[in-house]
């Protein structure tokens, strides 16, 4: 991608990225699209191949105006395609381009091909889902799922399987709920796997079924032990009494926990939002760096010029 975009520079990608970067964000971020756009043409060029089009070429000037790449497809008719990701508010432009192309098939990102789905479907003869961009983590569920999956924490999938979990779930809101009260962070934390694996674990379920559907299972299954993950409420004898403990326990956590579950669990797990990501991506991103490597290893072991 690095050589298609940039033929003229007398380097490799490892150097130039740095002498971008020191002329500024807006060089970094015209570097940075400019060489995911020529990405992006190669990846589409193979789909083109796997799906049976012939002569499939990329333009070989990177500014090309109207199209990137030309191919045969299967019926024998010469095509022209513009290949466009992005994510959904990008829609508007390439609808833009389309208009001014009107000969020209548009390979897009899942993103656009759902916008143009929804506001202008006349034009989805001239448009294909080449497949989603990078996917952003949306909401503290799916920030959640994503970690605590990438952390390998099993997650029950209803209320009735909480049970073989319930210690893990009582330790973990005990800790939630000390944290809450005396308003500290989870820096203070002492950051073991147990607790981060209780932790994840606890505030994914909390997510998915509820704060006080949850703790009230919990409550229920276990009285005695529900009761003393509440402070100030003691050793509670009984599953009825459990519940209610359990549940007097969810209507706190409710009002102080739920917008802050996804920031809580990252703390404790010493990870951040580019890790979510990351996670999200992996797939993706590897494969990415992968070509990276590879390519700065190849130019490397060229004769010095």
């Amino acid at each position: 991608a690095h050589e298609r975009a940039f033929g003229n520079y007398n380097g490799i990608l490892a150097e130039h990225w740095e002498e971008v970067v020191a002329g500024g964000e807006a060089s970094a971020r015209g570097f940075v699209n400019a060489l995911k756009g020529k990405a992006a043409e190669i990846n589409a060029a193979e789909l083109l191949e796997q799906d049976g089009y012939t002569n499939v070429a990329i333009a070989a000037n990177p500014t090309q105006p109207v199209w990137d790449i030309s191919a045969i497809a299967p019926d024998g008719e010469s095509i022209l395609l513009q290949v466009k990701t992005g994510v959904e508010s990008y829609a508007d432009s390439v609808m833009g381009d389309m208009g001014d192309a009107l000969d020209v098939h548009f390979l897009v990102s899942s993103e656009i091909y759902d916008r143009i789905t929804d506001t202008t479907p006349e034009l989805l003869d001239s448009v294909t889902d080449i497949g989603t961009d990078y996917a952003l983590v949306t909401g503290i569920q799916d920030g959640l799922n994503t970690l605590s999956s990438n952390l390998g924490i099993d997650i029950p999938d209803g209320v009735g399987d909480i049970i073989p979990y319930a210690g893990a779930i009582i330790a973990g809101a005990r800790l939630i709920h000390s944290v809450l009260r005396t308003e500290k962070e989870f820096k203070a934390v002492d950051r073991t796997t147990r607790n981060k694996i209780q932790v994840v674990q606890t505030l994914t379920l909390m997510s998915r079924m509820g704060i006080a559907t949850v703790l009230s299972a919990v409550g229920g299954m276990g009285g005695a032990a529900a009761g003393s993950a509440m402070p100030f409420v003691g050793n509670l004898i009984g599953g009825i009494v459990g519940t209610v403990a359990g549940a007097g326990m969810g209507m706190y956590l409710n009002r102080h926990l739920q917008p802050h579950m996804l920031n809580l669990a990252l703390d404790i797990t010493g990870l951040t939002d580019d890790d979510l990501f990351y996670y999200k991506n992996k797939p993706r991103i590897d494969q990415a760096a992968l070509r990276f490597r590879n390519t700065a290893d190849w130019l490397a072991a060229l004769p010095a010029r």
